[in-house]
């Protein structure tokens, strides 16, 4: 059987420049290894007070532990409910400290001068709840 013409010239190129391909090394070279870059260090940054994260309707940490003359910052990073940090328990508030309503970015601070346990929830949502205790200086 006959062949058509481009066929036979298809195979005649595929023939031909396989043939003037170049030939891989049959050893591999080795390069020196290239230094990885190192890392720069960054200053570690000054500490601020502890926080508590208002997210997911709880706070994060829902309990901790701080010394005597500590200030504790809560923070609201919810994404659109307002919550507050109220001391005491829903059904008999305090009045130690009261943070009113923080809208989503809004903070709160309260330096703790006594020695105790202190329970704080949110007015707007009594569910949420959290502990601050609070120990005598060393």
């Amino acid at each position: 059987m006959l062949r058509p013409l481009w066929f036979s010239r298809v195979l005649l190129f595929l023939g031909i420049t396989a043939c003037a391909a170049p030939a891989a090394p049959s050893t591999p070279t080795s390069l020196p290894p290239t230094p990885a870059p190192r890392p720069t260090v960054s200053p570690t940054p000054v500490s601020g007070p502890p926080q508590v994260i208002l997210k997911n309707f709880a706070f994060r940490p829902a309990e901790l532990e701080v010394a005597v003359g500590t200030t504790v910052e809560w923070i609201n990073q919810e994404e659109s409910a307002s919550h507050t940090v109220t001391s005491g328990t829903p059904d008999y508030p305090s009045g130690v400290f009261d943070s009113g309503r923080l809208r989503p970015g809004d903070s709160f601070r309260f330096t703790f001068q006594q020695p105790g346990t202190y329970e704080y929830f949110c007015a707007i949502h009594s569910r949420m709840r959290g502990r601050i205790i609070v120990k005598p200086a060393p």
